[in-house]
This record gives structure tokens, C-alpha cells and sequence, in this order.
């Protein structure tokens, strides 16, 4: 499902740290947590990462695998270094202040395209 504007300032309540409203990605899968073995074992394709994590493990896990855009939760904001990886990369990088297991519902409930891969 390719993701609009209305997703991100709507249900999902994001702002766009990295990346243009005009040019979201097409989104087919969503992994909701932080045990990234798990999201590398995933056979997951287009994948929103939706994490409370704001480290730099984030970024080199979607170096591995089809991340396309990364959903930080809980006012988690990561550093220069990863929005800057992530613009290299062309990742769409987002933030809410929502908390992690509240997307989780959302995600089900306002994208049911989206297949979820819940990780909490």
C-alpha cells in the first residue's frame, strides 16, 4: 500500500524527519518492535520498522533486510548520523510520540493491507 500524507499525520500521528510527502514508499509489511534477529529472519518485503529503539543497531538492520521506512515511537528521535545513514540509504524516517504497543493496534486497525509482524 503506498503510504500518503494522511496515514502519517492521521492514525499513525508522524512526523517526517527524513524524506518528502511527495515520494513516501510503498508499504507491504510492518515489523513492530525491537528484537532485530528477528526482523533479519523475517521474510518480510517493503517493511515499515516500527520501533522504540534509537540506536545505530536500527539503521545497520535495515542495511540487511527491505526496510524502507523506519516509525520511531515513544518521542524516540534518532541522531545526525543515523538520519543522515538513513538519507543515503533512502529509508523515509518518521517519529510519534505514540507508544510502541498503541501503534501496534492502529497499524491493524487503520492499515489492514499492511501484513504485521508483531515482535512486542
Amino acid at each position: 500500500m503506498q503510504l500518503e500524507t494522511g496515514h502519517l499525520t492521521g492514525p499513525l500521528n508522524a512526523q517526517l524527519l527524513v524524506g518528502s510527502e511527495e515520494e513516501l514508499p510503498v508499504v507491504e509489511s510492518a515489523y513492530v518492535g525491537s528484537e532485530f534477529a528477528d526482523l533479519l529472519e523475517a521474510d518480510l518485503f517493503n517493511v515499515l520498522l516500527v520501533t522504540n529503539q534509537d540506536s545505530s543497531e536500527v539503521i545497520r538492520a535495515c542495511g540487511e533486510t527491505d526496510v524502507v521506512a523506519i516509525l520511531y515511537t515513544n518521542g524516540q528521535k534518532p541522531k545526525a548520523p543515523e538520519l543522515r545513514k538513513a538519507t543515503e540509504m533512502g529509508i523515509t524516517v518518521l517519529c510519534t510520540k505514540q507508544p510502541l504497543k498503541v501503534l501496534l493496534a492502529v497499524i491493524k486497525k487503520e492499515l489492514p493491507e499492511i501484513v504485521v509482524k508483531d515482535a512486542t
